[in-house]
């Protein structure tokens, strides 16, 4: 039995998208405390999966499998062994298609725990083999890179359609800020084949807008982090999300993916919080505080102004580990 827990992320933007380049993508974003992921994995006869997102957990467990049968059969390690079957239970989950990065999370914890099972422990499988054995990565690296290592993640984008994207940075992010979640219940973001017709139809992003985008995340986003400067990053933050918001405003409507979105934005930014912004392709939005009480007012003042739930709003912190795994003796292991 092995038990997996992994952050969520938030995705600050896409830094690069035109065919005519030989270099896509490329992001920056932040794992985070909550929501998270938990799943026990352990042996059976066939793939069966229960909890919230069962079906997708099933669904990347039976194509781990396949892909895992193909790794062995090139490989002569007398230490790992095929998987005929694995239950999965998924303790908690947070809603799908929200900007989280759930689907992405839930494929390396499902990854994670079956290698466990069948012998491959802590430091046979690096982030692109687990990937690539749930079939992860085709455009955003963050969630997979994050999964490993937590905190605010850059990512170099893709070269050649196989490959995942490398990670060009890793930075523990300043642990008492605080950073509020608005995740509407009644708003879903693009996925699957939406997101795969978005990217059809997008115009390409110009060379000036990814050099700006790269110069906000390098120059702005990056040492704002590392010196603890919360109006520095916050500013920066946003800069990022309005430049990225105007490249996929063709395709998600506006520069935020609904009406109600940009008018929480414009409360929140005319009541002093700098730092908000549209997770990926939402609906969470997030604003960045100093600290847990000034965390407390936003989320207060916003879901009394937006009559949202508490299960809307909440509050979170930077995960700056990635995932944990314990075995059955509750021995932890190192991802």
């Amino acid at each position: 039995m092995i038990d997996v827990h992994t952050p969520c992320r938030l995705h600050f933007g896409l830094l690069a998208y035109n065919p005519r380049e030989a270099r896509q993508f490329g992001g920056v974003g932040l794992m985070i405390e909550r929501p998270s992921i938990a799943v026990r994995v352990s042996p059976a006869q066939d793939f069966v999966a229960i909890g919230p997102m069962a079906n997708r957990a099933e669904a990347f467990a039976r194509t781990f499998a396949s892909n895992w049968a193909a790794r062995l059969a090139r490989s002569r390690s007398s230490s790992t062994r095929p998987l005929s079957g694995a239950k999965i239970q998924i303790s908690h989950a947070p809603r799908a298609h929200t900007g989280l990065g759930t689907g992405t999370q839930l494929a390396m914890a499902v990854a994670r725990g079956l290698a466990e099972l069948a012998g491959a422990s802590a430091g046979h499988l690096g982030v692109e083999d687990l990937a690539a054995l749930v079939g992860r990565g085709a455009r955003s690296a963050i969630g997979a890179h994050g999964f490993f290592h937590g905190g605010l993640i850059i990512e170099g984008g893709k070269q050649h359609r196989s490959a995942l994207s490398p990670m060009l940075v890793q930075q523990t992010f300043p642990s008492e800020w605080r950073i509020v979640l608005i995740m509407p219940n009644a708003l879903v973001g693009h996925s699957g084949e939406r997101e795969k017709q978005a990217f059809a139809t997008m115009p390409p992003i110009p060379r000036e807008t990814t050099a700006e985008m790269c110069r906000l995340a390098m120059l702005g986003l990056l040492p704002a982090a590392i010196e603890r400067d919360l109006a520095t990053f916050s500013r920066s933050l946003f800069d990022l999300q309005q430049r990225v918001g105007e490249c996929f405003a063709t395709v998600q409507g506006g520069i935020y993916a609904d009406p109600m979105l940009d008018r929480i934005v414009t409360y929140l930014r005319d009541g002093g919080i700098e730092g908000v912004g549209q997770s990926s392709w939402g609906p969470t939005l997030y604003a960045l505080a100093g600290d847990e009480n000034t965390a407390q007012n936003i989320a207060r003042d916003v879901q009394a102004q937006f009559d949202l739930s508490d299960e809307e709003v909440i509050i979170t912190a930077a995960d700056n580990e990635g995932c944990r795994v314990m075995n059955e003796a509750n021995v932890p292991r190192r991802t």
